[in-house]
């Protein structure tokens, strides 16, 4: 990653990405995409397939990134 942004938490890369940094926001949603597939292989959707849950999962963390406060660990976030 540019600018050494792989070595930045996820808190300090979420503070960047609330100021439009699009490079944070880029590393943060590499790091956590393989959380939000995992997470959407447990659930089941009725007449929907896994592909839709990563989709609604992606949409979830991009909310979780944009309203982080700082107040816990952005994991637990």
């Amino acid at each position: 990653m540019a600018n050494n942004y792989d070595i930045l938490t996820d808190e300090e890369l979420c503070a960047l990405a609330v100021k439009n940094d699009d490079l944070s926001l880029t590393v943060l949603i590499s790091r956590y995409t393989g959380v939000v597939k995992q997470t959407a292989r447990s659930y089941f959707l009725f007449g929907g397939d896994v592909e839709d849950l990563v989709q609604e999962g992606m949409l979830g963390l991009l909310k979780a990134i944009k309203s982080y406060n700082g107040q816990i660990a952005f994991k637990s976030y």
